[in-house]
């Protein structure tokens, strides 16, 4: 029973991390969205107070995984997440670098969003900035090559690896500014930023399916443990998910944007992102137990 509560603690937490660390991407890459004109400074601001809210909950899940881990490999109740030489063996483990690093990551896009970094020239002020918060989303992707199952892949594999979560990162960070855009830019401004998105997801989307059915091969090893094991049925799922949500995607390129073109589908595609979202969160939450509680036979 105690080990099915860490369990669950292991797993909510980390799905935490993962939204905060999709927010990042989200903000790095559309910053523009939140940062909007005066007539919408209260929703700006508004926006900007949940992506913050978001990373300091995140930096919070990440010490919380780091003491759950410490229980589940303790298994003595609460009282084993604190026993010092528990601990001190987890913090020269992966999962100590891991939390170390992910920390370290959070931090920095949390200085990068709420600090006045300001010199004579705003440009050199938002570079500055920019290049921080780019420098925490790799930060973060590392650590997923230190924990889990593919820490044991080579290079190569790593590399794919950080691949697929920077691209999972952009694209589920995408949809909330998406879906703002939609109330608050008008039909030029809104079809001119969803074509532009449209265009670099079709080439970041590929890349995505490419490293995570490369990395699935890896580590399922054949056919065969794909339909019989544990570990192959939940990524099954997860792949359904993946495909219900490139059929959304393919909704908005090939329909509801075009729409926008002739002033009609805001609302529409505007729900649609919304639906994408609880799909996003879902792909997020199974990819939290493959990385947790289900592991590869091989």
């Amino acid at each position: 029973m105690e080990m099915y509560i860490w369990n669950t603690v292991i797993v909510l937490s980390k799905i935490v991390f993962y939204v905060g660390f999709a927010c990042i991407a989200g903000y790095t890459f559309f910053k523009q969205v939140f940062e909007q004109s005066e007539s919408h400074n209260n929703l700006a601001i508004a926006n900007l107070k949940w992506i913050r809210g978001s990373i300091v909950i995140a930096l919070l899940a990440n010490g919380l995984w780091f003491f759950a881990s410490t229980g589940a490999m303790a298994e003595e109740g609460i009282q084993g997440a604190f026993d010092p030489d528990i601990l001190d063996i987890m913090w020269d483990s992966p999962i100590g670098d891991g939390t170390l690093l992910r920390g370290l990551g959070l931090v920095l896009a949390i200085f990068a969003i709420t600090s006045h970094i300001k010199f004579k020239s705003v440009v050199l002020s938002n570079y500055l900035k920019q290049g921080i918060l780019v420098s925490s989303l790799f930060l973060l992707a590392y650590t997923f090559t230190l924990i889990g199952h593919v820490s044991e892949l080579g290079v190569f594999g790593k590399v794919l690896l950080m691949l697929h979560v920077l691209v999972m990162a952009w694209w589920f960070g995408a949809l909330f500014p998406l879906r703002q855009a939609c109330n608050e830019r008008n039909y030029e401004q809104l079809y001119s930023l969803m074509d532009t998105f449209g265009k670099q997801a079709s080439i970041a989307v590929s890349l995505l399916l490419v490293a995570g059915l490369w990395l699935a091969f890896q580590l399922v090893g054949n056919v065969e443990e794909l339909f019989s094991s544990s570990y192959g049925q939940t990524l099954l799922l997860k792949l359904a998910l993946v495909t219900s949500i490139l059929g959304i995607a393919a909704k908005h390129k090939l329909k509801l944007v075009p729409q926008l073109k002739n002033n009609d589908g805001r609302e529409a595609l505007s729900k649609s992102i919304s639906i994408e979202m609880v799909v996003a969160f879902a792909i997020l939450s199974v990819t939290a137990g493959l990385t947790s509680v289900v592991g590869p036979a091989n």
